[in-house]
This record gives C-alpha cells, sequence and structure tokens, in this order.
C-alpha cells in the first residue's frame, strides 16, 4: 500500500504533456504520413524544452492510446474537445496542429491548451509551400511554444551535452523484420533507410522509430554511451495476406505478373500483403487479359482468389510450301495440340508455343503475335530425301497402279481361259460409261466450291478489324472448312475422271 501511495505522489508530482496527432481540414492537403511526421516532430522540440529531470513527462503515442476510453481512436481527437481528451488521457497540457489551404500555401495552426482549465495556454501559426517549409516553422516557434508549460519554473535546465558527453558513437540498429526505415527524434536517418545498419549519433538519451510497410511503427528510447552499441526495435505486424491461385493455360510465372493494390504497384508474388480493410486489385500479364476484383481482408487472416487467366489473342495466316515450291496441307500445333492444317487462317494466344509438321519431323515456329493484328507467315518445308511429301506419294501411287493394271500388249498364255478377262472388261466399260459423267459433275462442283470459298475466306481475313475480328475470323472458318470439302470433292472427281479414262482405253 504504501509502494502504490509512493507511486501515486510521483505520478501526481510530475507534468504530462501529450501532443496529439496532427489534423487537416482536408485529406487531400497532406498524407496521412506526412501528417504523422509533422506530429512527432512537434513531439521532439517538447520532449527538448521539457526534459524528463525537470519533471515533464512527454507522453507517446501509445502511451495516449492506450489512456483513450474505449471505442475511440487517437485520430478522432480534435477541435473544441482538446481540453477534454487531455482530461480523459490523464495529461496536464495537450497541444495539437491543424493543416489547412490558404491559397497556393499550406497553413498550420497549432494550440496548447492546460486541461484543468480548458484554458489556451500558447499558439503559433504559419505558411509553406509543403511539408519541409512546415517543419522549419515548427522549429522557429515550438521552443517558445513550449516554454509557456514551464511557466515560472526556475533554476537551471540542461537542453544539451557538454564536457566530456559532447562525443558520438557508432551504433547498430537492427529490426525484426529487416528492411525498416529508422528516424531518430523524429529525423528520417538517410544513411539508414533498411534495416539493419550502422549510423553516428550524438551521446545521449533519443527516441528511435522505425517504420516498415504493413507493421506497426516501433519506437523506443535509448541512451548512447559508447561504440558498437546494439539497438533492436520489434516492428508488430500490421497485414492481412492475399494468396493468389492462378493457372497459366499459355505458360507464365507470377514473378511475370504486375500487381497493383489500390493504383501501387507491388512486389509480383502469388503472396500479397496488404493492410487491412478493403482495397481494389489489378493483374495483369503480358500474355493474359488483366484481371480486377476487390478484396476485403482482415489483419492476420488471408483470403485467396482463385482464377484461370484467359490468353490475349492474336491473328495467324499460315501457309507452307515444299523446298520445290508446291503448296502442301501440314498440320498446325498450338502448346502441343493440334489447332489446324495449312492453309491456316485462325486465332492464336500471343504467348503459345506454335509449331508445325507431320511427327515426328515437327518444327517450332519463332513467330512475334501481335494482340489485334494478324501476321502473315509462309513455312518451307526443308528438302527431304527421295523428294518432298507430295512427290512421294505420287510416286507411291505409280508403283501401285503397275504392280495391278498389265501394260498394253502383255502375252497372255494360251493354255489360260480368257473367259474372265473378258467379262473383266466388258465390266470395265459398262463402269466408265457412268462413271465418267458423274466424275465431271463433282470435279467441276468441288472446283467451283474450292475456288469461291478461298477467295471468301481471304476477304474475310482482309476485312478483319479490332471490331469485328472475331465475327470474320469465325466467318473465314467457315469459308475454310467448306474450301476444304471443295478441294476434297475436285480431289474425288478427278480420281474418278482418271479412272474412267483409263477403264476406257484398258477395254479398247
Amino acid at each position: 500500500m504504501f509502494t502504490l501511495f509512493l507511486a501515486g505522489a510521483s505520478f501526481a508530482a510530475k507534468q504530462h504533456v501529450a501532443v496529439l496527432e496532427t489534423v487537416a481540414d482536408s485529406k487531400d492537403i497532406m498524407s496521412p504520413s506526412e501528417r504523422r511526421f509533422l506530429t512527432d516532430m512537434l513531439r521532439t522540440q517538447a520532449v527538448k524544452e521539457l526534459p524528463a529531470e525537470r519533471e515533464f513527462v512527454i507522453m507517446t503515442r501509445e502511451n495516449i492510446q492506450m489512456m483513450l476510453p474505449p471505442g475511440k481512436a487517437i485520430e478522432d481527437c480534435e477541435g473544441s474537445c482538446l481540453a477534454e481528451t487531455g482530461k480523459n488521457i490523464q495529461a496536464d497540457f495537450v497541444a495539437q496542429a491543424r493543416i489547412g489551404q490558404v491559397g497556393a500555401n499550406i497553413s498550420i495552426s497549432v494550440e496548447l491548451y492546460e486541461t484543468a482549465g480548458s484554458k489556451l495556454v500558447a499558439s503559433f501559426t504559419g505558411l509553406g509551400a509543403d511539408v519541409n517549409a512546415l517543419i522549419e516553422v515548427i522549429k522557429a516557434n515550438s521552443p517558445e511554444f513550449f516554454r509557456k508549460v514551464r511557466g515560472n519554473a526556475s533554476g537551471i535546465m540542461r537542453t544539451g551535452f557538454d564536457s566530456a558527453d559532447n562525443q558520438s558513437f557508432v551504433v547498430n540498429v537492427s529490426t525484426n523484420p529487416q528492411g525498416a526505415s529508422l528516424s531518430i527524434d523524429g529525423r528520417p536517418v538517410r544513411q539508414c533507410m533498411s534495416t539493419p545498419c550502422q549510423i553516428m549519433v550524438d551521446a545521449g538519451e533519443h527516441r528511435f522509430v522505425a517504420v516498415l510497410d504493413h507493421h506497426d511503427d516501433a519506437e523506443g528510447t535509448f541512451t548512447v554511451s559508447g561504440n558498437g552499441q546494439e539497438i533492436s526495435l520489434d516492428l508488430a505486424p500490421r497485414y492481412g495476406t492475399l494468396n493468389l491461385n492462378l493457372a497459366f493455360p499459355t505458360g507464365g510465372s507470377y514473378e511475370e505478373l504486375k500487381i497493383k493494390v489500390d493504383g501501387e504497384l507491388v512486389p509480383a508474388s502469388n503472396k500479397v500483403l496488404v493492410d487491412p480493410g478493403t482495397h481494389d486489385v489489378s493483374i495483369a500479364h503480358r500474355c493474359y487479359n488483366p484481371v480486377n476484383f476487390k478484396v476485403g481482408v482482415f489483419r492476420d487472416k488471408e483470403e485467396t482468389f482463385k482464377e484461370s487467366l484467359q490468353p490475349v489473342m492474336g491473328g495467324l495466316s499460315l501457309k507452307a510450301r515444299s523446298a520445290e515450291g508446291e503448296e502442301i496441307i501440314l498440320p498446325v500445333y498450338a502448346n502441343g495440340e493440334k489447332i489446324g492444317e495449312t492453309p491456316y487462317v485462325g486465332s492464336v494466344p500471343v504467348c503459345a508455343q506454335l509449331a508445325i509438321g507431320e511427327a515426328p519431323s515437327v518444327k517450332p515456329l519463332e513467330l512475334n503475335i501481335v494482340q489485334g493484328d494478324v501476321l502473315n507467315y509462309e513455312y518451307v518445308e526443308p528438302p527431304q530425301q527421295g523428294g518432298s511429301t507430295a512427290k512421294r506419294r505420287r510416286a507411291n501411287a505409280g508403283v501401285n497402279k503397275a504392280s495391278t493394271t498389265p501394260e498394253r500388249g502383255t502375252s497372255i498364255p494360251t493354255n489360260v481361259s480368257t473367259s474372265s478377262s473378258s467379262s473383266s472388261s466388258t465390266s470395265l466399260s459398262d463402269v466408265a460409261t457412268w462413271l465418267l459423267p458423274l466424275s465431271s459433275v463433282i470435279l467441276g462442283a468441288g472446283l467451283a466450291l474450292g475456288i469461291i470459298f478461298e477467295l471468301d475466306a481471304s476477304e474475310q481475313y482482309k476485312s478483319a478489324t479490332s471490331d469485328n475480328y472475331e465475327e470474320n475470323m469465325d466467318a473465314a472458318k467457315t469459308s475454310q472448312t467448306i474450301r476444304n470439302v471443295g478441294w476434297g470433292m475436285t480431289a474425288v472427281g478427278g480420281l474418278g475422271f482418271v479412272l474412267a479414262t483409263t477403264f476406257l482405253i484398258v477395254d479398247f
């Protein structure tokens, strides 16, 4: 009980001064981090003018937050309730800065209240073009401003270091986690924009503050008294995690993504750290259509976004010719799957791995497909041993015909009955009488379909624009299909015509 009494007496003897968060008339005037820095500057000036050895206590941000009533945030303390807020947090004096706009300049107005009588003790105002100018205003006016708290106090106050204490030391600063930026006594340390680091610090007591994205600020007061001193700060996590579960149908990786959260580019990864709240997220990749969505994340919680990315498409017009210059038909592949045959006109993913040819001689195609454009490309088949594919087919057909059809003038043994031969000749002639006109009709119809729809496919391709691209590509594919049917009919009709003519010659 006696100990508690002494503690209460000690608390009562000290003068507690609270510097509340800087507020602004409009959020557009100054960012939260800049307002926070101005608050830290005011608090640092208070520490200098109201030292602890004179029984003054400058309340930290955490002290103030802990003393506030439940449900009230430190940012809510402003305006006419300053003195009342000071009473709530048991402060003897309370100060706050307000930022406004005056023409093209930024204004600052700082007030100091004695909470017991709700009396305005001191104030100052100033103008500046930016935050740096306002910092100079604070430095110039704060000493006289905070001396009002001391009133008529007499005696010598130590405000600096002298004699042997007037020296600097090299200290090692580290944070957990690493990578935080450091400020000392409210001033950013350019030599330590990312911890760990070594810096020179004047001897004496200093306030260290470490700041890292998605973490609460960590701060502490340390007395620097020698070289090699270790100073460490722990930052508490203040983030949620957005897990990206994406499918890349035509290849790609998370490292190639461009991820933005609320318009700000963040490191590319399948795990994105975001502050608690609702955020606009955009995902872009050179091979896929962009994705946009909103996500709400709680502190220390995870949310998962699952999506199969849609490939960006471009146009391809691909023909193939043999080494001899003849147009040939070869299968076309995209990412290992057959998508058609040459001549090919259609859409392909801009990042697809294209290939052409009959197995096992499939050749990769290094083509630069561009979204919204149509690439015209002609593939020339390398020379093959024994001639081109088309020539080998014709040679094989000739061998088969020679093996199954007797040459004209071949002798027939007299001891073999020729009745079957005569019957065969009569049958061939009969077949030729109806095969020849039918083949001619099929041949003519096939030629007509092939030529007409070849021209139509080319016209659809030429008239394709970014507005009607998909529609024209579908029409071109349909024309290609009918054209291929026509060429097939032409081949069948031509074969029938040749057979009918052969039958007639053989019978003759």
